[in-house]
């Protein structure tokens, strides 16, 4: 095996990393001096047998092109030309021969050589060697291309992992293999909790590489136990494919767990990670790849309803649950469609002249089938589904009728009406809009209703909730904090927010006066509303001795069962054309 130098003019050259398969000295010189003509400056190899070429095409740094005779006493140019083609199906392959006739050239292109070119007519090499580089670069750029577009097909590009459609792929063979060799397959499905905070605090790029190493680290615990996919965002999928039991899953679920959750530093900060986990195991909880898919979601889903870094295996009875819900779903459209719902009215007394002064508009909810379901029920599946907006519309258009009615039969002494209203409802943009014009379509003034917004709900959103709870206090509508000392309880709040009335929750009232604490949280709650100038509104009185205790502290008015349940609107009229009963 003979290596070329380069010549000292070189540098005016382009190189050339030429193999050259040529057994005559004299040949291979007149070649090297035709290349040199041609503007190339050969860095070569001579070989001119099997073995050598064998050897030389595993030159680490490869090759441009192989030029070889056609016929050798040791050699022939078809079996180089084979030898080359099992190295690379791209490399250029030129014959440069005495003895090639036209058939045999024929049959050598066929084969895959790129040209031939008779020993006596060299000079083809200045046109031949630049076409056939050029062609080569332009297959290798297909190539690259083509393996671009297969990996993109299969794999995740920020992550180098499965992508859906591979993964869908392995879990089909996975959940096959088991229904052959009676093992199981778990599913397990994971969200990255604390990508959406990073994303906002750090930027996407922070974002990337938080997937990145999450992805190395799923993939490296994996190892050849598992297989690993990026379903896209913060998503990614691992299938345990040879389980024996489904308490070996949930050790290994656990590992991951821990692992998973481990500490990120990056950018100066240390990031905690926070995954939710969900585990769905083939064929002990279905019989379907989908569904296998479909379970661990859900399971995925409950964990991080739990909260951040929760797990939960896949049970009959989620499936259960997300069956109800979606019907109820379906029953609430209906509902909001044909306005199936109720008001009732609970009123509030005012204990200094003992008469009703307001009362609070309360949803219930006949069902068909189900009988009365309870607000608490399927007011959350509402708010998460967005159909509380309909449904919120709905109760205030139902209560300022219901208002205007009263005010039509007891003028200035009817009663104001308060109508509970959702985080979701301040979403709104228009909302004081929407208000103002429910208002005025039933002629009532504004300082006859009275919107109930809890504590927690004025924290979802509280620069634009405060905005629109200012402008809506400004136009003369009453503003109350519901359940008052369940929540944030924070002084700063009552002075930050434009609220008018405080309602002491019920279960500061139960217990009195069982309970001292009760009994000195309540004082404390009346004072300091005295000294902020708000009415307080105490809820779930239902004892004399509460109602007393209450007179006693000055509180401005209460609402519950000792008064009146909530009334349907009838019997509430009824309530408010006699004296009350004392």
């Amino acid at each position: 095996m003979d290596k070329g130098p380069l010549d000292n003019d070189a540098a005016e050259k382009l190189p050339l990393r030429a193999l050259i398969v040529e057994d005559e000295e004299n040949d291979l010189h007149l070649l090297l001096r035709e290349l040199r003509k041609s503007g190339y400056e050969p860095d070569y190899v001579n070989v001119d047998n099997a073995t050598d070429l064998t050897q030389a095409l595993q030159h680490p740094q490869g090759w441009d092109m192989v030029f070889s005779d056609f016929s050798m006493p040791h050699f022939d140019g078809l079996t180089a030309l084979q030898l080359v083609r099992q190295h690379s199906a791209d490399l250029p392959f030129i014959f440069v021969s005495a003895t090639i006739g036209e058939e045999i050239a024929v049959k050598a292109v066929r084969s895959g050589a790129q040209d031939y070119i008779l020993k006596d007519n060299l000079k083809r090499l200045s046109a031949a060697v630049p076409r056939e580089l050029n062609e080569a670069e332009l297959r290798h750029k297909k190539h690259q291309a083509e393996e671009r577009i297969e990996f993109l097909a299969n794999y995740d590009d920020l992550t180098g992992l499965a992508n859906p459609f591979l993964h869908h792929q392995q879990l089909e063979t996975a959940c096959a293999q088991a229904r052959q060799q009676g093992h199981l397959v778990g599913l397990l499905l994971v969200r990255l909790n604390s990508l959406e905070d990073i994303n906002s605090s750090l930027g996407h790029k922070a974002c990337d590489r938080i997937i990145q190493i999450l992805s190395q680290r799923l993939s490296s615990a994996a190892g050849t136990q598992g297989l690993a996919a990026h379903l896209g965002g913060d998503q990614f999928a691992l299938i345990l494919p040879r389980l024996l039991s489904a308490s070996q899953a949930a050790d290994t679920v656990g590992h991951y767990h821990k692992l998973l959750s481990q500490s990120v530093y990056l950018s100066g900060y240390t990031l905690r990670m926070q995954v939710g986990m969900g585990l769905s195991i083939y064929p002990l909880d279905c019989n379907d790849v989908d569904q296998l898919q479909a379970n661990a979601a859900l399971a995925m889903n409950e964990a991080n309803k739990e909260g951040p870094g929760s797990y939960r295996s896949y049970t009959a009875q989620l499936r259960d649950n997300l069956n109800r819900r979606m019907q109820l779903e379906r029953d609430l459209d209906q509902a909001i469609e044909r306005s199936s719902f109720m008001l009732n009215y609970q009123p509030q007394v005012e204990l200094a002249h003992w008469r009703i002064v307001g009362a609070e508009a309360l949803l219930r909810w006949p069902h068909p089938q189900h009988g009365l379901i309870p607000p608490d029920h399927f007011i959350p599946v509402a708010e998460e589904t967005g159909q509380i907006l309909a449904i919120g519309q709905w109760v205030l258009q139902q209560a300022c009728q219901q208002a205007q009615y009263w005010q039509s039969l007891h003028g200035s002494a009817a009663p104001r009406v308060a109508v509970n209203f959702s985080a979701f409802q301040f979403r709104q943009s228009n909302l004081v809009e929407s208000v103002m014009e429910v208002l005025s379509n039933h002629a009532l003034s504004p300082t006859q209703l009275e919107i109930e917004i809890t504590e927690s709900a004025l924290m979802q959103e509280p620069d634009s909730t405060q905005r629109m709870l200012r402008r809506l206090r400004d136009l003369g509508v009453s503003i109350s904090l519901d359940d008052f000392g369940t929540g944030y309880s924070s002084l700063s709040y009552l002075k930050r927010f434009p609220v008018n009335v405080l309602k002491i929750d019920r279960s500061f009232i139960k217990d009195i006066p069982d309970d001292n604490d009760d009994m000195e949280i309540t004082r404390a709650i009346l004072a300091m509303a005295s000294r902020l100038n708000l009415a307080v509104v105490a809820e779930g009185v239902e004892t004399r001795a509460q109602l007393e205790f209450l007179a006693n502290e000055g509180c401005d008015l209460v609402q519950g069962y000792y008064v009146s349940r909530p009334l349907p609107s009838e019997p509430f009229i009824e309530l408010l054309s006699r004296p009350l009963p004392h």
